[in-house]
């Protein structure tokens, strides 16, 4: 009698779970659209994107429950950011939204490749708030005041010629003034995005799994917010090009 409670009570838990999953998901898709915007993935880039993620879970298999990921595509003639829902329980991928950003723009002295593979936003790189001033050019390098900036501390890259380096990587916004320049790279290596992109990532605790656990690093996080329950901690750099030149997908 034990043992077939047990197994109903697993078979229940189950049924839940999945429940929960499709709900949330759904949800956020809407808040996605309603809040960042709608950018139109065609079907070729979206198998694109799903076998990058994959190959990268395959090499690196990190995600072991379902989470949010945000994948980075620095494709210089791409650059997006496509908020992605993973379930490693039923193998399966799904797209939330996508929004424009900017990566590393190699070309540029002193500019440098915003390096591939996973990135995880840990209380040990405590993230923090733009103080929204402006410099001598009148740019607000990380937005606008109490915009978000995960750090993911000093991550190995290399310069244009291949030349190794060591970058402090950050995910923040860009000066509202302007997102334009968004779409195309652009940084000195770090992954910049739209003032909503921030805001939703932000507000939702998309990436925030390790710091809603940690109690000293909870204070970095809104007052204000509306946590998601399957919360994540890796943003994933990935490159489309090579895929893309052979599919002429996007």
């Amino acid at each position: 009698m034990v043992k077939i409670i047990a197994v109903l009570f697993v078979i229940l838990s189950s049924i839940l779970l999945a429940e929960n999953k499709c709900e949330e998901v759904s949800y956020m898709q809407k808040q996605f659209l309603q809040r960042v915007g709608e950018i139109p993935l065609t079907d070729e880039y979206q198998k694109v994107v799903f076998l990058r993620v994959n190959a990268a879970l395959n090499l690196d298999p990190v995600i072991k429950s379902p989470q949010y990921v945000l994948f980075v595509d620095r494709n210089p003639s791409v650059q997006l950011a496509v908020l992605i829902f993973v379930d490693p329980l039923d193998d399966r991928l799904t797209i939330i939204g996508a929004d424009k950003v900017s990566t590393g723009n190699y070309a540029r002295r002193g500019h440098f490749v915003t390096p591939l593979g996973f990135l995880e936003n840990l209380p040990g790189n405590m993230s923090y708030r733009a103080l929204g001033t402006k410099n001598s050019r009148g740019w607000r390098g990380l937005g606008v005041k109490g915009s978000r900036v995960w750090d993911f501390g000093w991550v190995k890259t290399h310069t244009t010629k291949g030349h190794p380096y060591l970058i402090r990587l950050l995910l923040h916004a860009i000066d509202p003034d302007s997102e334009s320049r968004l779409g195309k790279v652009g940084s000195k290596g770090c992954i910049r995005t739209s003032a909503k992109l921030n805001r939703f990532l932000d507000y939702f605790g998309i990436l925030d799994a390790q710091y809603e656990v940690d109690q000293k690093a909870r204070r970095v996080l809104l007052s204000k917010r509306e946590p998601v329950c399957f919360s994540g901690q890796f943003v994933l750099v990935g490159n489309s090009s090579e895929i893309l030149s052979n599919t002429g997908a996007f």
